[in-house]
């Protein structure tokens, strides 16, 4: 087992970092007011990784603890504490490190992922580059690998959601059925009522079956919605109702079937131990009715009086 050597730590002049100039720009440009106030309340917790840089004038280049770096340079720190990575150390287990070292954001930023495994297959064997996704959470396949680092392609907002956890890379493929400028307003949407799960996955895919079927864009979408006089008490609640209203649009007539069936259902007053739905699609006007009892023995007692109703109701039987 190869171990690697004794870690060596300097305290380095902030002015002497430098981030690398390949790095996205929602990394390197960005750090929360939060992140900033945490530095300036608690400091370093731990070191950056760092390393000598031939290109950078005699500066060490930070390799990973990005926001870090940012978040302590902005809070006015003067020295940061940094581990050297030595000359001699193999680069796979260089880029092992970079990962490790930072791998909470490794595992919450996807274009973070993108970036390193981009940097580590400019300089690495096939071989050596496909162990790394498994650090980052990642299956360790090609092409996961392909597909992660072709998400620095993308236009910078949509970027920028993603690594910011504001966009979840499972709906990026829908939103890209989008034209750019709608893609970026749809972000705004999702940022604005900061939508996640499976409601930015609905809100995604209404938006972007109304765009493919009818050629709606979203300013269009949100003006008639505005129209309708929607609640403007609080975030769930508008989202709520401009989720429902997408899908009314999107669903005129299965909409209007389902609230004549829950009309029919109030009409009935069934017991609450008695569930009646339709088919999926209210593709005909079949039912089924299901009762739920508390015990075996309340079935049982029951048991011949559904029995005598069914057979009467139903000739077949």
């Amino acid at each position: 087992m190869n171990f690697v050597a004794i870690p060596e730590y300097t305290a380095c002049a902030t002015e002497h970092l430098a981030l690398p100039s390949t790095l996205p720009a929602c990394i390197s440009a960005q750090v929360s007011l939060d992140e900033i106030a945490f530095a300036g309340r608690h400091g370093q917790i731990q070191p950056l990784l760092a390393a000598d840089s031939a290109t950078h004038n005699g500066h060490l280049q930070v390799l990973s603890g990005f926001s870090t770096f940012l978040a302590l340079k902005n809070a006015g720190a003067g020295r940061i504490v940094c581990r050297i990575l030595p000359h001699d150390l193999p680069p796979a287990t260089a880029f092992a490190l970079r990962i490790l070292h930072d791998r909470q954001a490794c595992l919450q930023s996807p274009i973070l992922q993108a970036w390193l495994l981009k940097e580590a297959q400019a300089q690495l064997p096939v071989q050596d580059v496909l162990p790394l996704p498994a650090l980052m959470g990642l299956k360790a396949q090609p092409h996961v690998l392909q597909e992660r680092i072709r998400l620095l392609l993308l236009d910078d907002v949509v970027q920028e959601a993603l690594h910011n956890q504001e966009l979840h890379v499972k709906n990026l493929v829908p939103l890209q059925r989008l034209p750019l400028e709608e893609q970026k307003r749809l972000i705004a949407l999702i940022r604005q009522y900061r939508l996640g799960g499976s409601k930015q996955q609905k809100m995604v895919e209404l938006v972007v079956d109304l765009h493919l079927r009818e050629g709606r864009c979203v300013e269009d979408l949100l003006a008639q919605w505005r129209h309708s006089d929607p609640p403007r008490d609080n975030l769930p609640q508008e989202s709520q109702s401009l989720l429902g209203f997408l899908h009314l649009l999107l669903n005129p007539r299965l909409v209007h079937a389902e609230a004549r069936f829950e009309e029919r259902l109030r009409r009935l007053q069934a017991p609450a131990q008695v569930r009646i739905a339709h088919t999926p699609a209210f593709e005909d006007e079949q039912l089924s009715v299901q009762l739920s009892y508390s015990s075996w023995s309340a079935l049982e007692r029951h048991w011949p009086q559904i029995l005598k109703a069914v057979e009467k109701g139903n000739p077949d039987l």
